[in-house]
């Protein structure tokens, strides 16, 4: 059985696929002609009651509200318990629900009402087959198929029973039994050749796709079973001629040459397997969706192989040709392009992928996404007001449209926008976490302290572990000059969380600056120009203050300079290097 291991799981999914899709449960309108009792007598009152319940447990159930109808059905049950009409419908919103025990205990009990109802023998044998309980539910088939001796589904169903109930010869017998009625067919043969392969009958299977190509010798997807059976059982040679047939019969193919590519896969055939893999790509007729399927396994593995990687740029770079109009070819591209951290190359496939189709919001985000990566604070901008009036309900894009604001000095718009996208998050704490850190830093900018402070609050609430906002809150704090203790433990326990951040090192040494501790300030500043600090022109600033006030004033100066060729410093750096003392 293992040389059949491929198809075997397909078979498996076969049979999943054969249950779930049997007849369709009817409603009561079509399953139950009459709700009138069979067994007892209601009142003129209690008919009009069971009646409006019964039609409301309908109207439930077309509205997919099913517990709703479940609770009506079960009320009418309760003014008439011999409805056979509403057992069924119970029964069926539990099948669905996925109750098959108790469903087959309610559609037995309409069929004792009314045995010879096909919707209620239906779903029983449904029910019986999920509770497996197989026999039961081919003595039912059988006697469904003897009451409608020439509806052909009804002995679908039936082999499918004998096919759960591992009764293969009666199943094959029985699909014979259709063949012979409504001729050969695709799906017909497809389930005999499974059920053969289940055997183990190699042969067998073989020789019922052969009955499809000799029903009609020009359909290719024939030749590609029998191909793909070849195949899967080693038969090399076999499965080369049915591949060669293929491609005589429509040279271009493209799907051949996909079949070609798995084919030499399984054979260790690399080259020759991506080879074929391109010729596929190169294939004008081949759907992207089915190129872009075939892609998916190249972006798992990429990012561990380098072979893989080079073909897998090969293949986008074929993709683009071949598509250049279809935005999803320039998408996929981006994604290899960002995974591989390329992402300056993978914004202009994206920006080229909305230029191409604007209404897909996932590729709109991505594209916010790397241009945050490169700082593309401009871009970013623009493309952010653009998502934002496409999709005013996203706040992804009203996120991004505030931090480009922020970061461009405009702390007005900056709020504006967080504000709008914060109201817009549903269920996704950490999300909103981050809109709270940005409005508290535009509060913050725009000197609205108390909206600031209550703002960074927040964000400590949902993560309180957030380093970015316990540096950024504590040295505002400390900017400031108030609540210096409160902002020294922040401080410490932010560099606690990420003890080799310069930017956080600098935080607790201004903290402590400022809480005239300048010793221990001097040890801490220290740590941030070892990590990152010596080229932050506030870093050096801050060091030079802190020398400073320890009296090393030449020194101190020596940083205050270091800090202006860095980059800008404080107002007051140039003052204090012109006259070699400090301002506050």
């Amino acid at each position: 059985m293992n040389k059949n291991s491929r198809i075997l799981l397909l078979l498996a999914l076969s049979l999943s696929w054969l249950l779930a899709c049997s007849p369709a449960k009817k409603s009561g309108s079509t399953a139950a002609k009459s709700n009138k009792s069979s067994a007892s007598k209601l009142s003129d009152q209690q008919r009009m009651l069971f009646d409006r319940i019964f039609y409301d447990a309908n109207k439930e159930k077309m509205l997919n509200n099913f517990p709703e109808a479940a609770n009506l059905f079960r009320k009418c049950l309760q003014i008439d318990p011999s409805s056979a009409a509403s057992m069924y419908e119970l029964a069926n919103l539990l099948y669905v629900k996925g109750d098959y025990v108790n469903a087959e205990l309610y559609c037995r009990s309409a069929l004792t009402l009314q045995p010879q109802n096909e919707w209620y023998q239906s779903l029983y044998a449904d029910a019986l087959t999920r509770n497996k309980k197989f026999a039961e539910a081919i003595k039912m088939r059988e006697k469904m198929c003897s009451q409608f001796p020439d509806r052909l589904d009804l002995k679908y169903d039936l082999a499918t029973a004998y096919w759960y109930a591992s009764r293969f010869d009666e199943a094959i017998d029985t699909y014979n039994e259709i063949e012979k009625i409504s001729g050969i067919n695709r799906e017909l043969i497809e389930r005999k050749k499974l059920i053969f392969i289940q055997q183990n009958k190699l042969d067998k299977a073989i020789i019922e796709v052969k009955k499809l190509i000799d029903s009609d010798p020009s359909q290719v997807m024939y030749y590609g079973m029998l191909a793909e059976l070849y195949a899967a059982n080693k038969m090399n040679e076999k499965a080369m001629e049915m591949y060669q047939m293929i491609l005589k019969i429509e040279p271009d193919n493209a799907m051949v040459h996909l079949m070609l590519s798995d084919y030499y896969g399984h054979q260790k055939q690399t080259e020759k397997a991506f080879d074929e893999m391109k010729l596929a790509f190169s294939n004008a007729g081949l759907e992207l969706e089915v190129k872009i399927k075939q892609l998916l396994p190249y972006y798992s593995n990429a990012e561990y192989n380098d072979t893989i990687k080079s073909q897998a740029f090969e293949l986008l770079d074929i993709l683009e040709k071949i598509h250049p109009k279809e935005a999803m070819a320039y998408s996929i591209y981006g994604d290899f392009l960002y995974r591989d951290k390329k992402f300056a190359e993978a914004k202009d496939k994206y920006k080229k992928a909305v230029e191409l189709d604007k209404d897909k919001q996932s590729i709109w985000i991505q594209l916010l996404f790397v241009e945050s990566q490169v700082n593309d604070y401009k871009s970013m901008l623009s493309d952010s007001k653009e998502a934002m009036e496409l999709f005013p309900n996203e706040p992804t894009t009203f996120f991004f449209n505030g931090v480009a604001n922020l970061q461009l000095g405009d702390n007005k718009a900056a709020i504006k926008s967080l504000e709008k996208g914060v109201d817009l998050v549903v269920d996704n704490k950490t999300f909103e976490g981050q809109f709270y850190a940005n409005l508290g830093d535009a509060y913050y900018r725009d000197k609205q302290m108390g909206k600031s402070d209550s703002a960074y609050e927040k964000a400590l609430e949902i993560n309180p572990k957030d380093t970015y906002v316990l540096n950024n809150y504590s040295y505002y704090l400390s900017l400031r000059n108030v609540d210096l203790d409160k902002a020294e433990t922040m401080s410490r326990k932010a560099n606690e969380l990420e003890p080799e951040n310069g930017n956080s090192q600098d935080t607790y040494a201004w903290i402590l600056y400022a809480q005239k501790k300048y010793v221990d300030a001097k040890l801490w500043i220290e740590k941030a120009i070892v990590n990152g600090g010596d080229k932050n022109p506030v870093i050096l600033e801050h060091y030079g203050d802190i020398l400073f006030k320890l009296n090393e004033k030449n020194k101190a100066l020596e940083y205050w300079i270091k800090a202006k060729e860095a980059g800008k410093g404080s107002d007051f750096l140039e003052k204090k290097i012109n006259e070699k003392t400090l301002f506050e």
